[in-house]
């Protein structure tokens, strides 16, 4: 129903410390670093795949309770000296991933979410991050492109031009019906674009069915177009592709 007149709204002035459910039979540590476990929607030690909600002001133990039994206090801003596996110094402003409660990375893969900004590194594996809650969401970016190959000559396919640096987060690929032969290469290389995926057998997929593939590179440069070359089948070119690329972009 449409207001009718002023309305008085509770506000958060303080936004540092959150209070979250704790979803059941779960135990998280103080100085955990804690995700949102997306079927229950109650928060957990963060476990890959999970949304990352922040880091634990208190213990909460809720190993012998339901969903939502009881809540812990979270961090959900600052700046944390936090392990952070690759992390170097000319990463400062880009995004690091949530790996386990005890652990970020600065290379991401397919089911880690963005957790908060590398801010300075100070020892090895060691870095100052400044945590963003629900980070992904707003800093990581898709592309899709449909491929189609051909029982006579290679193809190839731009999928992306680079305003900045960007790093791979994954690459899918998905055909309807797969072809009968022939290597999927993604990559910035005009002449052999296989930087990013090197050769993989689409002959060897299943209709209609999404395949993460193995990445031979991440990084790719500022003002480039990123291609995805399908290469020759034999006698069925396939039917329906698309390839899927998830992409940060770098500072």
């Amino acid at each position: 129903m449409a207001l009718t007149a002023n309305r008085e709204l509770n506000r958060y002035v303080d936004q540092e410390l959150r209070s979250f459910g704790v979803a059941a039979s779960e135990h998280i540590y103080k100085g955990a670093l804690v995700g949102f476990d997306r079927t229950s929607g109650f928060v957990r030690p963060y476990a890959a795949g999970d949304t990352f909600a922040g880091i634990a002001y208190e213990e909460i133990d809720n190993s012998a309770g339901q969903g939502g039994d009881l809540s812990i206090r979270l961090y959900t801003q600052g700046d944390f000296i936090l392990t952070v596996n690759g992390a170097v110094q000319n990463l400062a402003g880009a995004a690091v991933y949530a790996s386990n409660d005890d652990l970020m990375t600065a290379v991401p893969s397919g089911n880690l979410t963005p957790a908060g900004i590398l801010i300075a590194v100070v020892g090895s594996n060691l870095g100052i991050v400044r945590i963003r809650p629900f980070l992904a969401s707003s800093i990581e970016h898709v592309v899709q492109t449909s491929i189609a190959g051909s029982t006579s000559a290679a193809t190839t396919h731009v999928v992306l031009t680079t305003q900045h640096a960007i790093r791979i987060v994954s690459v899918q690929v998905l055909y309807l019906t797969p072809p009968d032969q022939g290597a999927l290469d993604v990559g910035f290389s005009v002449a052999d674009p296989d930087d990013i995926v090197n050769n993989f057998n689409l002959a060897t997929l299943s209709a209609n069915a999404i395949q993460a593939m193995t990445l031979a590179g991440r990084d790719v440069t500022a003002g480039v177009s990123l291609l995805a070359r399908v290469g020759q089948a034999s006698s069925n070119a396939g039917a329906g592709g698309i390839v899927t690329i998830r992409y940060v972009e770098l500072p």
